[in-house]
């Protein structure tokens, strides 16, 4: 039987596909294949209880296990994005408008925490990720879509391995995780949890769609390190360090160095006296 009530949560929103799975390789995975064989109308929801084969940003293994909530939404490209295959927006705001649709709900679930977002899309909590985002765009013959794939920690308390993931965030020069639960001390419904993020995420995407500057500017409220020193670490290996000033009007991050402002698109963002 699964833990989540797909009842309640079609009751909550509406869905013309949703699927739910004790587990599976990866629900992005499994949306990109839909979707690529015309097989999948949107809006849509994909859970699994478990995911094998979870990935993060930059390739990145995202582990999940009891107690995790893992999903990929996809919202349809009639109404909450263009058909045109054009973007209205960055590509790069969805993401951040994710994030931020993520730390809104966890927030509204535990309001006595602070939730953070480590540019472009880690969700934190006392300096500990909470949860991340990966979106990627999918074109088919018609529409562009966009994959919102969301792994939170809600109720994960197996200490262990917790303790396990943490040791390989370290060796990647990221950051510990927690889970809510742990934040807390109490367990929250799974299904509570999700129907919040995904009123959220209704909500942020059509404001990112609508009026790019809102997410822009609520983004940077919420945005961790602000005014702070930082090391920004780039795919090709190379380092920036700089003090961080916010995002763009097209979510990058700028950077001011001791010479000048630039504007970073990809990296990984650390403090300079830290691994994560």
């Amino acid at each position: 039987m699964t833990i989540f009530d797909e009842e309640k949560i079609c009751d909550a929103l509406p869905f013309t596909h949703i699927e739910v799975h004790s587990q599976i390789h990866s629900t992005n995975d499994r949306a990109i294949e839909l979707l690529r064989q015309s097989a999948l109308k949107s809006p849509a929801l994909i859970i699994a209880e478990s995911q094998t084969k979870g990935r993060g940003q930059r390739s990145r293994k995202w582990w999940s296990d009891a107690g995790s909530l893992t999903f990929s939404y996809i919202p349809s490209p009639t109404t909450e994005t263009r058909t045109d295959k054009r973007p209205t927006t960055p590509s790069g705001l969805i993401s951040l408008a994710s994030a931020l649709a993520v730390a809104n709900a966890l927030a509204s679930i535990e309001p006595t925490q602070v939730f953070e977002i480590k540019w472009p899309n880690d969700v934190m909590v006392n300096q500990s990720k909470i949860a991340g985002i990966l979106v990627e765009s999918v074109s088919t013959e018609t529409d562009l879509f966009s994959v919102i794939g969301i792994g939170a920690n809600i109720n994960n308390s197996n200490m262990p391995t917790l303790q396990a993931m943490d040791d390989q965030r370290k060796s990647m020069g990221t950051s510990t995780a927690t889970s809510l639960a742990q934040v807390s001390g109490n367990a929250n419904s799974l299904s509570e949890a999700l129907i919040k993020i995904l009123v959220e995420l209704k909500k942020q995407i059509s404001i990112v769609n609508e009026n790019p500057l809102e997410i822009v500017e609520q983004f940077n409220q919420v945005l961790m390190y602000r005014e702070q020193a930082i090391l920004v670490a780039s795919p090709s290996g190379t380092t920036l360090k700089g003090t961080c000033l916010g995002i763009t009007a097209n979510g990058g991050l700028r950077i001011k160095t001791e010479n000048q402002i630039k504007i970073i698109h990809s990296g990984s963002v650390q403090k300079p006296d830290s691994s994560g």
